[in-house]
């Protein structure tokens, strides 16, 4: 027993001397991120895109956005933009961006389709489609849409519609190769693959103005 108890309190030791360590080490990579961001800006702003078919960085996952900068670089997920841009990217640089996009606090977005089209968005966040094995995507994404960092779940809350619209449809017309690009690639289309043009219609528009 007081063996046990030694053990846990030198490791609770360790951690208290270890976090302030990685706390500086985070805020260098949000500072060292943010110049490295300036040309991204350009296209994605700061809390929001100025395009409504580019996707608003802020507050999103780390591991998310590693991940697809990881793959655009390196040529699995192709943009004619996004590849060139990623292309002479360091892992460092990659990790740098991901950590500063993750600390701005987002804008919040607005519902802006007919009240039947939100609450057909809604209803298939929150439940799902049964009959077509559609699972909620609440289960992934959580109640507010802010995704699972350590699975690479994105934040899908406040996004555009039009952009989260046309990654559904690009996810649904990759069905065919899903299982070459990566596990959670494979999820989103063979969910997609489920879905009609109006329900991930309803999903898009419903997510904008999730919070």
């Amino acid at each position: 027993m007081r063996h046990e108890l030694f053990s846990r309190a030198k490791y609770l030791c360790l951690a208290i001397l270890i976090l302030p360590i990685l706390v500086f080490a985070n805020e260098e990579s949000i500072k060292s991120g943010e110049q490295k961001a300036m040309i991204c800006t350009a296209c994605h702003g700061v809390e929001k895109s100025v395009n409504p078919e580019w996707p608003n960085l802020s507050q999103q996952s780390k591991k998310y956005l590693v991940d697809q900068l990881h793959a655009f670089r390196d040529g699995v997920r192709k943009n004619a933009l996004m590849s060139s841009q990623a292309m002479g990217l360091s892992d460092k640089d990659i990790q740098d961006l991901a950590a500063y996009y993750n600390s701005i606090p987002s804008e919040k977005g607005k519902l802006k389709a007919d009240e039947e089209i939100i609450t057909l968005g809604q209803q298939i966040y929150r439940g799902g489609i049964y009959d077509r094995g559609v699972p909620a995507c609440i289960s992934c994404h959580g109640p507010k849409g802010l995704g699972i960092d350590r699975t690479g779940y994105p934040k899908v809350s406040g996004q555009h519609s039009i952009y989260t619209l046309n990654r559904l449809k690009n996810y649904k017309d990759g069905y065919d190769l899903k299982d070459s690009v990566s596990k959670n690639y494979a999820i989103m289309s063979s969910i997609s693959f489920r879905l009609s043009n109006l329900e991930m219609k309803a999903l898009s528009e419903y997510l904008q103005g999730l919070y």
